[in-house]
């Protein structure tokens, strides 16, 4: 984007922040109703490490819950991000493929994924597979969007998204199954125990698919999966102060792909945790202080197409994690939190690497001031990655309440990510080799936003731009000519985003609007495999005993870069999903859904299918 075109982008988009702003502050003024809308009322703990209602949060954030889940019902987490602004996602095939979530324009490693607050990323790839997890195994989801390495560390560029596991009281359990198109087959059940003061949940899902043929290529078969997940999720308190957690879970499945090589693997992840709430008072201030023992591992196997599993080579890398948070509530203004973590990252595959185990520890400061219309955030956190360059990041921001429905806010932050151990040490292999030179790749990230919150409307409108320094691109190449990982690129990144929720002329309506410029500095080019333009609209609507939904989403065009060749336009799609819930009782529902309903053909990334129509149909028993 040159310079005039950088400074149109401004005008325009700092034009309709104006008058998003204007216009919700005349509303407000001429609303006298007071706002109560479920958003207000909704706890958050991902933006600040520490419950916090969203309406005193200054960070833009998403939260869905587990109603939206029953309602939408999707067949991967995918499913449930991609009408969120501000978010793409490019996938090789459907589910139980690798899959990308690019946060405002950011690379899919400058996503921080967390399940109940245990980084689950691949320690050889940096990034997450969501496509992993049962949908049917998560109560909620919370989104926040921009910079949140002051609190975090490393990979937090973009953003953040936490996934918790199903709870269910004690006594309480549920059961559904479900079919579809692609032989489809879904159980799944969940049950709540009490034990005293505390209670667990124990989740099980098992869903398989025939799939489809998900590669443009002399390979036709269709590419299947199948997925087995168990969860627990419990609590307990000892006493009026000390209280108790834990949370184990296990992901298993068998997919199909295509690649010429190998085309099938075996994926086995778990997590567990096990952590403990003290609330102590000293001097009259209420702390809150959290520690949490952690362990992730993330292994697959490729095998098949002439390769016997026995052969395949396993790549196996886990990650022991420890974290002490302190909460204090020093006053009616001023909130503050400390907090430390240390995590070991372990190669345990039949790959060959020079190094298989590095340290991480952080060490971190938040404060929070608020008093009447005004907020105020500030956090730091000092990084040391065993290997690579320590890093010190930020995060500040200010808010402002307008009227009484309508707050400003503007904010300012830093964050890295630190190279993995496929960019530092990946072994002499296929003409590829690691550079242990490496160094973080590092962003300054600046964001307005305007939120307005009525009875039957609400109305959040941001801006942002973020700068990425030392991005590593695998353009390199040895004395000896193999292809290695090289610091060089920068990237500019400004996007707006509009969403828009509204209860009335027969139902509940929200928009999302987006539009996101991720540009390498050097070249102008947008970055692949995401796209400038972004909708989508949702409708819901109940009917009797039946609650109806319907989707739009439009994603623009986009380009691929496949190594070796130039540029691929992959032309813009437009998709319509539906569903709808029946309840036959209180306790059973009938469900059916329909994916892309016009079978619209597309591709976002070059040379693999994207799924056509399918259909859905299932029941739920819940007491």
């Amino acid at each position: 984007m040159n310079l005039k075109q950088h400074k149109t982008f401004i005008k325009s988009v700092l034009a309709l922040a104006i008058v998003g702003t204007i216009s919700a502050t005349v509303n407000a003024t001429t609303n006298p109703d007071t706002a109560t809308t479920d958003e207000l009322e909704t706890i958050t703990v991902t933006a600040s490490r520490s419950p916090m209602s969203i309406a005193d949060s200054l960070a833009s954030q998403v939260v869905i819950t587990r109603a939206d889940i029953e309602r939408i019902q999707p067949k991967s987490v995918l499913d449930l991000l991609t009408s969120v602004a501000g978010i793409d996602m490019s996938t090789n095939g459907g589910r139980g493929q690798n899959s990308s979530v690019y946060m405002r324009g950011a690379n899919s490693g400058h996503t921080l994924v967390l399940l109940n607050g245990v980084r689950i990323s691949s320690a050889t790839l940096g990034s997450t597979n969501v496509q992993d997890i049962a949908p049917e195994l998560i109560e909620r989801i919370e989104i926040v969007k921009g910079p949140r390495a002051a609190l975090w560390g490393s990979d937090a560029i973009g953003g953040v998204i936490q996934i918790f596991t199903r709870k269910l009281a004690g006594g309480e359990h549920q059961l559904s199954a479900g079919l579809g198109s692609q032989g489809y087959k879904l159980f799944n059940g969940s049950v709540g125990l009490s034990h005293g003061d505390g209670a667990t949940s124990f989740s099980v899902s098992h869903e398989k698919s025939d799939g489809f043929d998900v590669k443009d290529d002399s390979e036709t078969d269709e590419d299947g999966y199948r997925y087995d997940s168990f969860a627990v999720n419990g609590q307990q308190k000892v006493n009026s102060a000390l209280s108790l957690n834990w949370l184990a879970q296990v992901d298993q499945g068998e997919t199909e792909y295509d690649s010429g090589g190998a085309n099938q693997s075996d994926v086995n992840n778990h997590v567990w945790h096990l952590g403990a709430k003290l609330n102590w008072l000293a001097s009259g201030i209420a702390n809150v202080t959290e520690f949490g023992v952690s362990q992730n591992r993330t292994s697959s196997i490729g095998y098949g197409n002439g390769t016997r599993k026995s052969e395949g080579l396993q790549y196996d890398s886990r990650r022991q994690q420890y974290s002490l948070l302190n909460s204090s509530k020093l006053s009616q203004q001023w909130h503050l939190n400390l907090g430390a973590d240390f995590y070991q990252e372990t190669l345990k595959g039949d790959a060959q690497y020079d190094r298989t185990e590095r340290d991480v520890s952080g060490v971190f400061a938040h404060a929070m001031y608020h008093q009447d219309k005004f907020s105020f955030e500030l956090a730091t956190r000092y990084d040391d990655v065993e290997g690579i360059d320590s890093e010190t990041t930020y995060n500040t921001s200010a808010g402002y309440q307008l009227t009484e429905h309508t707050k400003v806010s503007v904010s300012a932050g830093t964050g890295f990510k630190a190279p993995t151990f496929n960019d530092l040490y990946y072994p002499l292999g296929w003409n590829y080799i690691g550079n242990p030179e490496l160094v973080s790749e590092t962003s300054t990230s600046y964001e307005f936003s305007v939120s307005s919150y009525f009875e039957s409307v609400s109305l959040v409108f941001n801006l942002y731009q973020t700068d990425i320094e030392q991005l590593i691109d695998w353009s390199g190449s040895t004395e000896e000519g193999y292809v290695t990982p090289v610091n060089v690129d920068d990237v500019e990144i400004q996007g707006a985003e509009l969403g828009i929720n509204y209860q009335g002329f027969g139902g509940v309506h929200k928009l999302n609007v987006s539009y996101i410029e991720a540009e390498d500095a050097s070249t102008g080019k947008q970055l692949g495999r995401r796209a400038k333009h972004h909708l989508s609209y949702q409708f819901d609507k109940t009917l009797g005993n039946a609650d109806v939904y319907a989707e739009v989403q439009f994603k623009g065009k986009r380009y691929d870069y496949p190594y070796g060749g130039g540029a691929v336009k992959l032309d813009g799609y437009s998709l319509v999903n539906l569903g709808v819930n029946y309840a036959l009782s209180n306790k059973v529902k009938l469900q059916a859904k329909i994916n892309n309903a016009f079978k619209h053909s597309y591709q976002n990334t070059d040379g693999y299918f994207t799924q056509g129509r399918v259909v859905y149909f299932g029941i739920s028993y819940q007491n």
